[in-house]
C-alpha cells in the first residue's frame, strides 16, 4: 500500500516517549502508517504520493482544549465589547461612551462587557451609577470572570415576579442577589448566567441568540480550529439543541474537530436525571468525532467572590467562621460517585479552593475503596486554583485528571481573591509544578465564555502565560510584581510539560489516546506545521507561532482569518 502524503525534511515533535523526534510521517487516508527519521517513508511513495517538503518545519501532534464553552461563547456574539479598564472614573467614560454609540432604538438591552472586579472591591458595583448612563433601558455589564454582573435599576425591576423576588438563572440554579442592609438589590450579582435575564427578554419582547445556531458559534470554533485545536471538551453542553448542532455540522461534515459533551448536575440530588441525559444524548448523537459519556458538577464558586471552600476561615472574616461553602458534602459526592461508577460514566468536577479539593479527593478515595477494582471511570478536577500541599501527591495516587486553564497563570483575575484568601496563600495559587513531578496527570485548556475573551483560547497565548506568569494583555501591576510576574515564579511551567497536557494528558482523559495526542502509526493524522520552532522560541514571544499548514485526519484545513473586534 502507497502513502497518500509523505511529509519530509521535518523536525516532527511526536509525543510518543518511546520516540519524541522524527524527520518524516507518512499518511493514507485518515491515518498516520509510517513515522521515522531520513528515508524511513521512502518505500511508501508511489506515483500518487503528494510530497510535501516541510524544510525543516517544526510539525506538532494537534491540540486538544480540555475545558471550554463554545454555545456560552457563541450566546455572547450580541454583546457590546469595551475595552477594561481598572480606574472608576475611566470605566464609566468608556460605558457612557458605548451607550451613546448603541441608543435604545437599536440596542433594546445593553449588555456590555466588561469590568474588573478590583475595581469595586468586596461591595461590589451599584446600579445607581448605571442609572446615570441607562434611565430608560435595562443595562447589564459583565464581570469579565463571567461569575458576577451589574444591572442598572430598569433592569432589576424586569427580573422580579409578582412577588418582588428577582429571578436570574445560574448554571448552579440561582444567581446570588447581592442586597444592602435594608434588603434592597445593590444592582451586584453573583453567578448570573448571560442567558438568564428571562424576564428582561420578557419585558421588551426581544429575546437573544441561543448560541446554539450554527453561525453563532462557527466563528469561535473556526478560531480554535485556525490554532490547531483538533478536539474540544465542552465546560458543559447547553441543552440538547447545542449537542443537535455539533451533530448536525459533523454529519454534514463541516464540525472537522472532536466534540466531547458533558450533561450538566446542578446538584447530587439529580445523578440519576443526569444519568439519564447522557445515556439519550449518547443514543442519539454520537457520532465518529462527537461522544457524550461525562457529567459535569461545580463544587464550589470562585475564589475572586468569596464562594468558595476554604481550609482557613476567609481573611476578611473577623468572626474566623466563614469558610466558604461547597455545594456537595464528601458523604454526598461518594454516593454520586458510586452511582457513575456503576454506569461507566466520567465526572468533570469544577473545584477551585483547597478544602473543596481536599474533599473530592477524599470521596474519589472513599469510592475507590468501596468498588476496588470495579473502579474504572475518570475523575477530572477542573481549575484547582489553589491546592493544600498535602494534597499535591494525591491526584497521582487516585488517579485524578486535573484541567488547568492555562491563559489564567499570569494573574487575569487580578488581586481580588487577596480579599478571602490573604496575600499569603494568594502567592502559592496556580501551581502544578509538584503534582506533575509526582506523576499526575495535567492537561490544559481556555475556560472562555465570551466572544469578549476568545482571542485568549489561542493555545500559543495559553503556553506564553503559563511559561512566563505574566499576562499577556492584562500584565500585574510591575511596582508591586517585579516584571509583572504572578506568584509564584517557580510555578512556570516549561514546554513540554504544556505540549503534554495539550494533546497526550488531554487525549487520554477523554479516552481517546487510542486515536489522538500523538503522531505515531496507526493513530489519525492530526498534525500541525508551526511558522517556526516553537523549541527556539523565546519564552515571552510563544504568542508569536501559529500554524502554517493543518492537517485533520490527513485533509489539508483551510486557516481561517477571525477577528472578534
Amino acid at each position: 500500500m502507497k502513502a497518500d502524503m509523505i511529509l519530509k525534511n521535518g523536525r516532527i515533535f511526536t509525543q510518543n516517549e518511546k520516540a519524541l523526534w522524527a524527520s518524516e510521517v507518512a499518511v493514507s487516508g485518515k491515518k498516520i502508517v509510517c513515522v521515522g527519521g531520513l528515508g524511513a517513508c521512502d518505500e511508501l511513495a508511489g506515483p500518487g504520493t503528494q510530497i510535501i517538503d516541510l524544510d525543516q518545519k517544526t510539525v506538532i501532534p494537534g491540540l486538544i482544549d480540555g475545558h471550554t464553552h463554545p454555545t456560552t461563547v457563541a450566546k455572547t456574539i450580541w454583546h457590546i465589547r469595551m475595552p477594561l479598564y481598572l480606574e472608576k472614573e475611566r470605566l464609566m467614560e468608556t460605558i457612557k461612551e458605548y451607550a451613546e454609540k448603541n441608543p435604545k432604538e437599536k440596542v433594546p438591552y445593553f449588555f456590555g462587557e466588561g469590568y474588573y472586579a478590583e475595581t469595586f472591591g468586596n461591595d461590589g458595583p451599584r446600579k445607581e451609577d448605571l442609572d446615570k448612563i441607562f434611565p430608560d433601558r435595562p443595562a447589564r455589564i459583565q464581570d469579565f470572570t463571567d461569575h458576577a454582573c451589574w444591572y442598572n435599576s430598569v433592569a432589576i425591576d424586569m427580573l422580579k415576579d409578582e412577588d418582588g423576588g428577582i429571578h436570574i438563572a445560574s448554571p448552579a440554579g440561582e444567581a446570588e442577589v447581592v442586597k444592602d442592609k435594608n434588603g434592597e438589590p445593590t444592582g451586584w450579582v453573583l453567578e448570573g448566567s448571560p442567558d438568564g435575564d428571562t424576564g428582561i427578554y420578557e419585558a421588551i419582547n426581544w429575546h437573544p441568540p441561543t448560541g446554539t445556531e450554527e453561525d453563532a458559534v462557527s466563528p469561535f470554533l473556526d478560531f480554535l480550529k485556525s490554532k490547531g485545536i483538533m478536539c474540544i471538551m465542552d465546560g458543559f453542553t447547553e441543552g440538547e439543541e447545542a449537542i443537535r448542532t455539533f451533530y448536525d455540522m459533523d454529519k454534514e461534515g463541516r464540525l472537522n474537530m472532536f466534540y466531547e459533551a458533558t450533561v450538566l448536575m446542578e446538584d447530587c440530588e439529580q445523578a440519576e436525571e443526569a444519568i439519564s441525559t447522557v445515556r439519550e444524548w449518547s443514543d442519539k448523537y454520537t457520532t465518529e468525532h462527537i461522544h457524550i459519556n461525562t457529567v459535569k458538577f461545580f463544587m464550589d464558586g470562585t475564589n475572586e467572590m468569596g464562594d468558595s471552600a476554604s481550609l482557613e476561615p476567609f481573611e476578611n472574616d473577623g468572626s474566623g467562621e466563614n469558610y466558604g461553602s461547597m455545594t456537595a458534602s464528601e458523604e454526598e459526592l461518594t454516593s454520586v460517585l458510586l452511582k457513575l461508577n456503576d454506569e461507566g460514566i466520567d465526572i468533570h468536577i469544577h473545584v477551585v479552593c483547597d478544602r473543596a479539593f481536599r474533599t473530592c479527593c477524599n470521596a474519589v478515595e472513599n469510592a475507590k475503596k468501596i468498588c476496588g477494582e470495579k473502579w474504572g471511570i475518570y475523575v477530572t478536577l477542573a481549575h484547582c486554583e489553589l491546592i493544600h500541599p498535602d494534597d499535591m501527591k494525591r491526584v497521582a495516587e487516585l488517579g485524578i485528571f486535573i484541567d488547568w486553564t492555562a491563559h489564567w497563570s499570569g494573574g487575569y483575575f487580578g488581586e481580588n481573591a487577596i480579599e478571602y484568601l490573604g496575600r499569603r496563600r494568594w502567592e502559592t495559587m496556580y501551581d502544578f509544578t509538584e503534582i506533575i513531578r509526582e506523576g499526575g496527570t495535567v492537561g490544559f485548556s481556555s475556560d472562555l465564555f465570551s466572544y469578549g475573551e476568545a482571542e485568549r483560547g489561542d493555545p500559543y497565548f495559553g503556553m506564553q502565560t503559563s511559561m512566563t506568569r505574566v499576562d499577556i494583555e492584562l500584565p500585574l501591576d510591575e511596582k508591586k510584581y517585579p516584571g509583572s510576574v504572578r506568584p509564584p515564579l517557580e510555578a512556570r511551567l516549561t514546554l513540554n510539560q504544556l505540549l503534554k497536557g495539550y494533546t497526550y494528558n488531554n487525549a487520554l482523559r477523554m479516552r481517546l489516546s487510542d486515536k489522538i495526542g500523538t503522531i505515531e502509526e496507526g493513530k489519525l493524522a492530526n498534525l500541525i506545521v508551526l511558522n517556526k520552532d516553537i523549541f527556539d522560541t523565546d519564552p515571552f514571544e510563544i504568542k508569536t507561532v501559529s500554524p502554517e499548514m493543518i492537517f485533520f485526519e490527513g485533509r489539508k484545513q483551510e486557516i481561517k482569518e477571525v477577528s472578534f473586534l
